[in-house]
């Protein structure tokens, strides 16, 4: 098996409300890292606050890739990551650095494992599949994926229409199977064997209880004033991919009146919940040499002989 980056690699992984961004901002400042940021948010300029994004005077201390790179009015998916995944990686290298992949995003995390299929895009046909569902419901969609591959839509998530639009975009286009597709070897970028993979965890209780200060600390720093602004300077709607990011995705009805304040923080608060739980089940599909689990101890001590007994074996 050939890999497309052959150089080593360090991974932090954990939930929201975990302490990743605190924790790889230590492991960084103290050992030979570059961060690179592995969350479908904090791409997007100007979305700060309710990404939690890293402030400016953090990120001069411990500089970040892939934070800031697109406007919100831009997409973002899986084959932008990893095309600015290899300009940072290059970047990392001439550096004389390791990258340490820190952030949320699972799918990116597991992509970079697992590799990805490299199916075709096309403009034209991804604006009819949103002319169908407009004109339709999403329904509609959903049917047409049920009709066209029953076992791709068994294992869809279904309340992501991007992923359903994208499946009937591939299908429509190669005339083929989606699930049949992805029976084919994908293309893969790093060596699981070869890397580092550290873990973040907590259980329920505290992490919903961090979740909770988390989010009213998001509100009380001044968010709803940043996703008016976005919204206005933007020109973004309720389809704009950045908004469907967690916390503007749940307030932005507020931002434009349709519910009240309360309303966004509790569909805010138990959004953010539901997506712990799924990456807590995500986690379980890596290869973790190391889970730190809601010790008192700093996370960078937790970390740091198996760090260093990493970077002796590279040596």
């Amino acid at each position: 098996m050939t890999y497309k980056f052959q150089n080593p690699a360090v991974f932090l992984i954990g939930p929201t409300a975990s302490g990743k961004t605190d924790t790889s901002i230590q492991l960084a400042e103290k050992y030979p890292f570059e961060i690179i940021s592995v969350d479908s948010a904090m791409v997007f300029k100007d979305m700060n606050i309710g990404t939690c994004k890293p402030s400016k005077q953090i990120l001069e201390r411990a500089p970040h890739h892939l934070i800031d790179i697109l406007k919100p009015d831009a997409k973002f998916n899986v084959g932008l990551f990893l095309k600015y995944v290899e300009s940072a990686v290059k970047k990392i290298i001439l550096n004389k650095k390791i990258p340490l992949f820190v952030g949320g995003t699972m799918m990116f995390h597991k992509v970079l494992f697992d590799g990805i299929h490299n199916f075709p895009r096309n403009e034209d046909l991804r604006e009819e599949i949103n002319l169908l569902k407009k004109n339709n419901g999403y329904k509609f969609l959903l049917n047409e994926l049920k009709q066209l591959d029953p076992e791709t839509f068994q294992v869809i998530d279904t309340e992501n229409p991007r992923r359903v639009e994208r499946a009937l975009e591939i299908i429509k286009l190669t005339k083929t199977k989606l699930s049949l597709l992805k029976k084919e070897s994908p293309r893969k970028f790093f060596n699981s064997q070869k890397c580092l993979i550290l873990g973040i965890n907590d259980s329920k209780q505290e992490l919903d209880k961090g979740i909770e200060k988390r989010l009213q600390n998001i509100v009380d720093s001044g968010f709803l004033n940043e996703l008016e602004n976005l919204i206005n300077t933007y020109k973004l709607t309720v389809e704009s991919h950045s908004m469907n990011s967690i916390n503007y995705k749940q307030f932005f009805p507020h931002a434009v009146g349709a519910i009240s304040l309360d309303n966004a923080f509790h569909e805010a608060l138990c959004a953010t919940k539901k997506l712990v739980k799924t990456q807590q089940t995500w986690m379980k599909k890596f290869d973790i040499t190391l889970t730190k689990i809601g010790s008192d101890q700093n996370e960078t001590a937790f970390f740091s002989d198996t760090i260093e007994t990493y970077l002796k074996e590279l040596k």
